[in-house]
């Protein structure tokens, strides 16, 4: 069947009238579904007409699937409003990281991230360079949301940056190609450049150029935050639950 919409400053109400009765569907709009729509749309597709209406006007649906009297499924399209999502871009990424978090899956990354997003309030989303690779057994009780986040960043290789409006993007751990061992030969190995090696020691495995200098020592924690994870000194907040760290040879406060 064929959907073609023409609508110059049209209730958007009356548009999705249109396109439901069409389609011969059943639909309920809440309140708070209303505001004005200009779109031309021409397809084949009723779940791409309805996604382009009511994305033009700043809307979501559901469908809800309730028994008949002659014993089937009937569905009914529910429309209603976005939620409004918080400012967060005023907020301080330790009030963020602290929201609690209860969450038992077995999913594709982008699929937890999104139960996470919901969950807190928070966008939370993986970049198109991420793998949607499958996550197993996790459950998360009452954590904050840091905690889930570090969580999942190490099992998947990835690291979570801040954005500019308050959102939570997950981004490819960074990388870097060493040479390869020789003893053995084919296989490439990888290094994270944020973790500090020790020098090399004669006979093991990596071999580096010529004329660099030595790495420096591993450094070592220096503090330890009250829910028992390794600080360093130059750490701001606590990568796992996000509290406040004091500066350096700032008193404790009582």
């Amino acid at each position: 069947m064929a959907y073609q919409i023409e609508a110059v400053n049209r209730d958007v109400r009356e548009v999705l009238d249109d396109l439901f009765q069409k389609a011969g569907k059943q639909y309920v709009l809440e309140p708070g579904v209303e505001g004005k729509v200009s779109l031309r749309i021409a397809t084949n597709s009723f779940e791409e007409a309805l996604h382009r209406v009511l994305q033009s006007a700043g809307l979501t649906y559901q469908v809800e699937r309730s028994p008949s009297a002659a014993g089937r499924l009937q569905e009914t399209y529910v429309v209603r409003a976005r939620p409004a999502l918080p400012a967060l871009g005023m907020q301080a990424p330790i009030d963020i990281l602290s929201r609690p978090v209860n969450l038992v899956a077995s999913a594709s990354l982008r699929n937890v991230l999104n139960m996470l997003s919901r969950q807190t309030g928070v966008p939370i989303a993986a970049a198109r360079e991420v793998p949607d690779l499958q996550v197993t057994r996790l459950v998360l009780s009452n954590v904050p949301l840091g905690y889930a986040l570090n969580l999942i960043t190490q099992a998947t290789r990835t690291q979570y940056q801040f954005q500019p409006d308050g959102a939570i993007l997950l981004v490819p751990a960074p990388q870097i190609q060493v040479k390869e061992a020789p003893s053995t030969a084919g296989t490439r190995q990888f290094v994270d450049p944020t973790i500090q090696r020790a020098p090399m020691q004669q006979g093991e495995g990596i071999a580096l150029p010529q004329g660099l200098p030595a790495a420096p020592a591993p450094l070592q924690p220096a503090l330890k935050c009250s829910c028992g994870a390794d600080l360093q000194p130059h750490w701001n907040f606590c990568p796992m639950c996000g509290k406040r760290l004091p500066k350096p040879g700032t008193p404790p406060r009582k």
